[in-house]
């Protein structure tokens, strides 16, 4: 609830109580004028009616305050000159209240000056009538005013409070994605040196090998070995930089692989729309990755049920969704579990660096669907 709207509330609240207050004192004869006087409580009610109003018309309110004061003063020193009235309506306190706390405190003690003057009044003074004024008007804009410095003090406290913690996660999220980028750097160092000696072996075999079995496995090796430090270097500079993939030329090699052959491999249904060559290779790669870990994934705990691959390229982005059916017969216990149980959330972070959205859960029939949607920008 905001600050404005508490202060309505209580408006509101405050006027109902001191209008049935000076109805009551009225009634009774408490006031100088006695119950055959009218005037003075009609005026009271007035500014009592007004109250709600200060909030939104602080300004007009504090004017008709000081009007209805001055009023009440004169008409007390033209009707009953030889009796020492109250003239200060029982509002007056709360409006210069609430003029303290709505109003620049230049303006709101400028309005409490102005209405002690017909309170005293000026024009017949008194020790009473100074005192009485005084504990009307100025008191009330004393303790409004301590009162505000005091909400303001905490409230700006409260602000740097929170900036403070704030500015703590977020130098702790800066820490912890440095410490991300300095361990990915080092793993990008170990695994491209390994890989490339991997790479250089194979290549020397293929060379110098007479086998042709051991030729086309050391080729084999040597493209699969030139595929991982591809995408390992793709990978991080999206990580590093944060950059987006671009297109560029390509070989077959820079997809990842065959999605048919994968398909095929599991016997899965294969349904491909669009042109594949309308995405970066490094999607490609990633589109890739999805369909093998998920095919892995139905492989381990579906075993035997259809599973259905769709991938479709609508020319601005890449769209893959594959759907196993409910498995036929349960998985075998050693098979799912093994490996690290991080296969969808590294697929998750995947294509969210480039960019992309990822969902993985239940169809709702008893099957299993992972779809992914990678942008693809255009050459």
């Amino acid at each position: 609830m905001s600050d404005r709207r508490m202060m309505f509330m209580a408006a509101v609240g405050a006027a109902a109580l001191l209008a049935v207050l000076q109805i009551v004192l009225h009634a009774a004869g408490v006031y100088a004028g006695g119950a055959g006087f009218p005037v003075e409580l009609a005026l009271n009610l007035l500014l009592d009616a007004s109250l709600p109003a200060v909030v939104r018309f602080p300004r007009m309110v504090g004017g008709l305050a000081i009007a209805v004061t001055t009023v009440l003063a004169v008409g007390a020193s033209l009707v009953l000159p030889r009796i020492d009235p109250m003239v200060t309506p029982g509002a007056a306190s709360l409006v210069v209240s609430f003029l303290v706390a709505l109003l620049p405190w230049r303006q709101a003690f400028a309005f409490a000056a102005v209405l002690a003057l017909p309170a005293i009044p000026v024009w017949s003074p008194s020790w009473g009538k100074l005192s009485t004024a005084l504990s009307a008007t100025a008191l009330p804009a004393l303790i409004a005013l301590y009162l505000r410095a005091r909400y303001e003090l905490v409230r700006e406290l409260r602000k740097r409070a929170e900036l403070a913690d704030s500015e703590r996660r977020l130098l702790a999220e800066r820490a912890e994605t440095a410490e991300r980028q300095r361990l990915a750097a080092e793993l990008h160092d170990i695994v491209t040196h390994h890989v490339t000696e991997i790479v250089l072996h194979a290549d020397a075999l293929r060379v110098t090998t007479g086998d042709d079995g051991a030729r086309e496995a050391a080729e084999q090796i040597r493209r699969v070995g030139t595929r991982a430090l591809t995408e390992l270097r793709d990978l991080m500079r999206v990580v590093t930089t944060g950059a987006r993939p671009v297109p560029a030329g390509r070989s077959d090699d820079d997809t990842g692989g065959d999605l048919a052959a994968l398909a095929a491999a599991d016997h899965a249904a294969l349904n491909v729309e669009g042109d594949p060559g309308t995405v970066p290779a490094v999607v490609a790669r990633a589109l890739y990755r999805v369909v093998q870990e998920s095919l892995t994934n139905a492989r381990k705990h579906a075993p035997g049920a259809p599973v259905t691959v769709t991938v479709v390229y609508p020319g601005d982005r890449a769209d893959v969704e594959v759907r196993n059916a409910p498995p036929r017969r349960s998985g075998d216990p050693t098979l799912t579990g093994a490996g690290s149980g991080m296969g969808l959330t590294g697929l998750n972070r995947r294509v969210t660096l480039l960019g992309g959205t990822f969902s993985a859960g239940d169809d709702g029939e008893g099957g299993f669907t992972v779809t992914a949607s990678i942008p693809a920008p255009a050459p």
